[in-house]
């Protein structure tokens, strides 16, 4: 059983992390990294809409993650052993 302090550290991680990989893919962010302009056969592929989508929708995976880890927090189950 985790505490209240870590859960509440893991909601902040998990939604943090989540409005990052959901903004940063579509921001001038990307597009200016050096990354997708290296002349390797990768480039064009680290700029395609396709990985942009496939990192926001990990964004959107960790905000399911938050979710579930706020609605634990908030509304603990019965079986938990916690005080009500």
């Amino acid at each position: 059983m985790t505490s209240r302090l870590q859960s509440a550290f893991l909601v902040y991680v998990f939604a943090a992390l989540g409005v990052f990989l959901v903004v940063a893919p579509w921001s001038p962010l990307w597009e200016t990294s050096t990354v997708g302009y290296l002349p390797t056969p990768l480039s064009p592929w680290l700029r395609s809409g396709f990985l942009r989508g496939l990192v926001s929708g990990l964004g959107a995976l960790n905000f399911v993650a938050a979710w579930n880890e706020a609605r634990s927090l908030l509304w603990p189950s019965e079986g938990d052993g916690s005080p009500r």
